[in-house]
């Protein structure tokens, strides 16, 4: 199905006229040919628009954008404002915004916008019943750049993604990694607002350690088994001299682990987490060529983090250790080490049976400690 406007026409709606002034040269610029024409100022016989373009500046924001759509209920509608925080994603989604816009915008970003709402081919059926999770999922795997805005019973909530993996969420009182969880628990109804919100980043793993389902109870015990005999290694490893710290992690969020005093653990935590996101992207890239590990080396800061176990279940270590000392030297091999081992537990606890098994450990059933 070919997609087709019902008009160039594009309504805009500010509260200075410099600002729809200065909107509508820049349209002109990348679009030759469009019409524009100023909310309020419509005549009889104006052509209907098919796109109204709100800049919300002052400190209500959506005190425009509701005009604007109880005025024109059927049209697209984009929505652009300095700082796209919870009350003007809130808005947003009230409105019915197609797509929002940070400004000062950028004529590009204005062109991508236009474009992608005269490529949506529209029909009126909705539906029920998807898992919060896989809408979440299928915006992963377009690496769609937009704000999934999400009613209920605990709240309004949201998670915005750039390019397909979610860089912030909010819900109540909740931020980042937990706020998405608790979304992810929740039925409720999902709007779906296009457009990168330029918020601040607080997720830094991958969308793929939220969404993970257990395949089965009997796979959960055996490599929850595993596991703990892999958080007892590394506890002796956090205690090796010049080891600065020790974690495992796991689809690039940290699961636990320890670091001496002194070191700040969540921004360790944090550090080891995002060099684990780029491996993982340089993965993408380089396929089997990208080996298993990936190190970086800051001042007198040695980070590593080298693949745990079999890639499908998405394990880590993540270790810092001080430069230029001996244990740098037989480090891969300690990893290596671990890795067999997890291995090894991994091949003789799925041989045996699944109710014999013990369940994954706790945080509490270590030393070790999560990190926020």
């Amino acid at each position: 199905m070919t997609p087709s406007t019902p008009s160039q026409t594009v309504l805009l709606a500010a509260s200075e006229s410099t600002q729809t002034n200065a909107l509508a040269d820049m349209l002109g610029a990348i679009r030759p040919g469009i019409r524009t024409m100023r909310f309020g100022e419509a005549s009889e016989g104006a052509p209907v628009p098919w796109v109204a373009m709100v800049v919300e500046s002052g400190p209500e924001v959506g005190t425009i954008a509701r005009q604007v759509r109880e005025r024109h209920p059927g049209i697209g509608l984009v929505l652009i404002a300095p700082r796209f925080d919870e009350r003007a994603i809130e808005v947003a989604a009230e409105v019915e915004a197609s797509a929002i816009v940070p400004s000062p915008c950028e004529g590009a970003a204005l062109a991508r916008v236009l474009k992608a709402l005269e490529q949506r081919v529209r029909f009126a059926g909705r539906m029920s019943g998807v898992e919060t999770a896989e809408l979440v999922r299928l915006h992963t795997l377009a690496g769609s750049d937009g704000v999934l805005h999400l009613r209920t019973a605990l709240g309004n909530g949201a998670i915005h993604f750039d390019g397909g993996q979610a860089i912030h969420a909010h819900v109540g009182e909740l931020r980042g990694a937990e706020a998405v969880r608790q979304l992810l628990d929740q039925p409720g109804q999902a709007t779906w607002i296009a457009g990168r919100s330029a918020s601040a980043r607080t997720i830094v793993g991958r969308l793929e350690g939220m969404l993970e389902r257990e395949a089965a109870p009997v796979e959960d015990e055996v490599v929850g088994s595993a596991a703990r005999d892999v958080i007892e290694k590394l506890e002796r490893l956090a205690q090796t001299q010049d080891i600065l710290a020790a974690y495992l992690l796991r689809n690039t969020e940290v699961v636990t682990g320890r670091s001496i005093a002194g070191l700040d653990e969540a921004l360790i935590g944090r550090a080891l987490s995002r060099l684990s996101q780029v491996f993982y992207t340089m993965e993408e890239q380089q396929g089997d060529e990208a080996g298993s590990e990936i190190q970086a080396t800051i001042g007198e800061h040695r980070l590593v983090v080298d693949r745990l176990g079999p890639t499908r279940l998405g394990y880590q270590i993540g270790v810092v250790v001080r430069q230029a000392t001996p244990v740098c030297k037989s480090l891969r091999r300690l990893l290596r080490q671990i890795d067999r081992s997890f291995r090894k537990t991994l091949n003789q606890a799925s041989r045996g049976s699944g109710n014999d098994l013990p369940r994954a450990p706790t945080i509490e059933a270590t030393s070790l400690h999560r990190v926020a």
